[in-house]
């Protein structure tokens, strides 16, 4: 299993990307993006992508270096147009519109259409937090019809649909950062265990039959061209992970005119972003104190035996702690898929 610095590996995975067409800027932007991931330990979101954006650059797809355009809104909102470049560079762009948009009207949202795969959520809501901003996002998949089943179905009818809430404190460097799939794992972490060979735990997947299973390649096409799919996350109370679901089609989908789970309007990520200025409805320093005391209040002991309380983000922080200093371990799968994206585009292994 290879293990991989993050500095090296960022440098390799941008330079693929810049040699599929992209400016080594938004090159950059997706590279930064896959391996935060992976030092987060969402290696569900990390490098695992990299060979699928590569073919999808291939097929046309993914456009490298497509403008990224304002195409309508009004006020503190915008809907932007991405042109189906990579979906990092116009969820970046939709988030950076909306904090601007905030600071001048005390909350700015931001739409995308025709955009690519956009990652790990988390991330856009961690850039409102870097400007002192709550940020909120979440993100459909437009036309799928086989990730996820509604709760009680047993047939995939939308995308994991993942939703982020992240709260600025007055550690700049700890932000509360909830960021969650609505489904009880994302397909990512499927596509994970697949490449290492193991099972998925019990009740996060059912087959093409409807039929509870631990196989991750159930999830995929079979040889008659059906699929399993994934639950709502909640068990036997999973229909309101479902019932939110489908709020982030409204708001994901709907409103940005992306499209939604089993229509016509297929491909990448339909997105929204809120960014909400706290100044604009308290003084700072009165919010950190109060959200604040309020992380100390739930997170102080006592603890259940050999447990202990986190608030949203220290999970991501200790792993990246630790893979920063160890490295990043990368199974052979992955890792072979990872060169042969490279080598689509002419870029060379990186040694390890």
């Amino acid at each position: 299993m290879p293990i991989v610095q993050a500095d090296a590996l960022r440098g390799f995975i941008t330079d693929i990307f810049e040699a599929s067409g992209a400016s080594r800027e938004e090159a950059a932007i997706v590279g930064n993006h896959l391996v935060e991931a992976n030092l987060m330990g969402h290696d569900s979101h990390g490098i695992v992508r990299t060979l699928g954006y590569i073919q999808q650059t291939k097929d046309g797809g993914l456009v490298p270096a497509a403008p990224i355009e304002v195409i309508g809104g009004k006020g503190a909102a915008a809907v932007v147009d991405v042109n189906w470049n990579f979906g990092q560079v116009g969820a970046t762009r939709a988030m950076e519109i909306a904090i601007e948009r905030a600071r001048e009207h005390g909350l700015g949202a931001a739409v995308c259409r025709n955009c690519g795969h956009i990652g790990r959520i988390g991330a856009y809501g961690q850039m409102a937090a870097a400007a002192g901003m709550i940020g909120i996002a979440c993100v459909n998949n437009p036309g799928t019809t086989g990730l996820v089943a509604p709760f009680g179905g047993a047939k995939g009818r939308m995308g994991t649909n993942p939703f982020t809430f992240t709260i600025p404190t007055d550690n700049p460097d700890e932000p509360f950062v909830l960021d969650f799939a609505t489904s009880v794992a994302a397909e990512g972490k499927v596509r994970v265990a697949r490449n290492k060979g193991v099972e998925m735990p019990d009740d996060y997947l059912i087959d093409s039959n409807g039929n509870p299973t631990n196989n991750p390649a159930d999830l995929y096409q079979n040889e008659s061209g059906e699929r399993g799919a994934l639950l709502p996350f909640g068990g036997v109370v999973g229909y309101k992970a479902y019932g939110l679901a489908v709020a982030v089609e409204a708001l994901s989908g709907a409103l940005s005119g992306s499209g939604t789970a089993g229509g016509d309007r297929a491909g990448g990520n339909g997105v929204f972003m809120l960014a909400i200025d706290i100044p604009a409805f308290t003084e700072r320093g009165e919010f950190d104190e109060l959200f604040g005391g309020l992380e100390d209040h739930v997170t102080q002991p006592p603890f259940r035996e050999g447990q202990e309380v986190l608030t949203a983000g220290e999970p991501e922080r200790r792993r990246m702690a630790q893979r920063l200093a160890d490295g990043i371990d990368v199974d052979e799968e992955t890792w072979r898929q990872v060169c042969e994206g490279g080598a689509l585009v002419g870029v060379a292994p990186l040694e390890v």
